[in-house]
């Protein structure tokens, strides 16, 4: 009960941070650069988007990388617009675990203090993908198309130059397969096998790397998952 009593205060404030933040004159800012338009996407669509930021997150937050897992974890409940988060909501979303989660992540609490919560998170998330009425067929296209541009602009010249994009690539990784163990395709124990060969991609998981895998491999792994579908 300790871990409630201290980050009960926190936890109000930040509450009512975000629903201040939920007013018209205020709306919400979306920073991550994208070539779609966020609003014009399927919720299905949405939802894996922010199930790879969250994975990344909660990997990082793992490594006890909290600078580099904050902002991935914030997506639930600060980076998505009004409308995509109530809509979630109204599916399920638990908002108050995610604040809960970003809440001690800010205060740093090791994350093996609060395990229970992370999985909880996850497992909300996992449960709003099987609400969601998408084609998963269609949801894993999508990652695939996303891992190969968010690659691409994360490592140049054999680096990493942008961390962030490198993080999300593997999130969606991590999201694909996710998608596809819950699935009914037919295949979906070779795609799983194909998905789990493109995640080894980033040896690390999402922490920084010397030498990351280039470009090109990324490409060949992601088409042959796609070939499978």
């Amino acid at each position: 009960m300790d871990i409630y009593k201290k980050l009960l205060v926190p936890l109000f404030c930040f509450v009512f941070l975000l629903m201040s933040s939920c007013s018209p004159e205020k709306p919400s800012k979306l920073i991550e650069p994208v070539e779609y338009d966020i609003d014009d996407l399927d919720p299905s669509l949405r939802l894996v988007l922010m199930m790879g930021h969250v994975a990344a997150g909660m990997e990082l937050y793992r490594s006890g990388e909290y600078e580099m897992a904050a902002p991935h974890l914030l997506h639930p409940i600060s980076e998505t617009h009004k409308k995509e988060r109530e809509g979630f909501q109204e599916m399920g979303l638990d908002v108050v675990t995610f604040v809960l989660v970003s809440t001690a992540l800010e205060a740093k609490r090791p994350a093996v203090e609060i395990e229970p919560f992370l999985k909880k998170a996850e497992d909300n998330l996992k449960s709003l993908a099987l609400k969601v009425e998408g084609n998963p067929e269609t949801q894993i296209r999508f990652l695939l198309d996303q891992i190969k541009r968010e690659y691409s602009i994360g490592v140049k010249g054999g680096e990493i130059t942008d961390i962030g994009e490198f993080q999300d690539a593997f999130g969606f990784a991590s999201t694909a397969k996710t998608i596809a163990e819950q699935s009914e395709l037919t295949n979906k124990t070779s795609i799983i096998a194909a998905i789990d060969e493109l995640i080894k991609c980033w040896p690390s998981g999402p922490n920084l790397v010397q030498n990351p895998v280039p470009v090109s491999t990324i490409d060949e792994s992601t088409s042959l998952v796609m070939n499978l579908l």
